[in-house]
């Protein structure tokens, strides 16, 4: 997907809700409802969960959907939806039952929404007894020698945060199907090996 796409559509929530001066009804005008485009997220990205919290409310407007149809929609609360986009509740607090609604309605699997809302984070799909530090900086190495991909590294991620630098790594093995770090568990792996248990051993 292009990044470039994909950061402007996710801003469009942000974008949409911004109250500019002058565009209410003039006096003696009767105001219309603009619909989904006046709900605005009123957290800051550096809040716990607030990417999905933007992901969920940049869906709701691109399928026209104001907060109370949203929440009619996911079978929620719209207190629930209300106190996301003012920080009185976190995403990363939310329980599974709101989780597994917000995945069926972006269609991700329910692991992505988690790490989404940052209850999961890509640094528990390694063991703990990683020097994960050390490895994720030997990866970064590799990459930025890799004659196909070390060019388009960006200069600025040895300065990003170790999240960052660890997304960036796990997509990069994806992509290229090479381990970089090892102790790692792919969840998708994971996830199949777990099917096949059940299927040998049902509850």
């Amino acid at each position: 997907m292009d990044q470039g796409k994909n950061d402007k559509d996710l801003q469009k929530v942000i974008d949409a809700g911004i109250r500019k001066g002058g565009s209410g009804p003039k006096d003696g005008q009767r105001g219309k409802p603009k619909g989904p485009r006046t709900d605005y997220l009123q957290i800051e990205p550096e809040t716990p969960g607030y990417k999905l919290v933007q992901v969920i409310f940049e869906r709701a407007v691109g399928e026209g959907l104001a907060s109370t149809d949203l929440a009619d929609h996911l079978g929620i609360a719209p207190s629930t939806l209300s106190h996301l986009k003012t920080g009185r509740r976190l995403a990363s607090s939310l329980g599974r039952d709101v989780i597994e609604k917000f995945a069926e309605f972006l269609n991700y699997p329910v692991l992505a929404v988690l790490i989404l809302a940052e209850q999961v984070h890509l640094s528990d799909f390694y063991s703990p007894r990683n020097d994960l530090d050390r490895a994720i900086d030997r990866a970064l190495q590799f990459m930025a020698d890799d004659p196909e991909w070390g060019g388009m590294m960006p200069k600025d991620l040895e300065g990003a945060s170790t999240h960052m630098k660890l997304w960036s790594v796990w997509m990069y093995e994806r992509a290229t199907k090479t381990r970089l770090i090892t102790g790692g568990v792919d969840y998708l792996d994971l996830l199949k090996s777990m099917d096949e248990f059940r299927g040998e051993y049902p509850s």
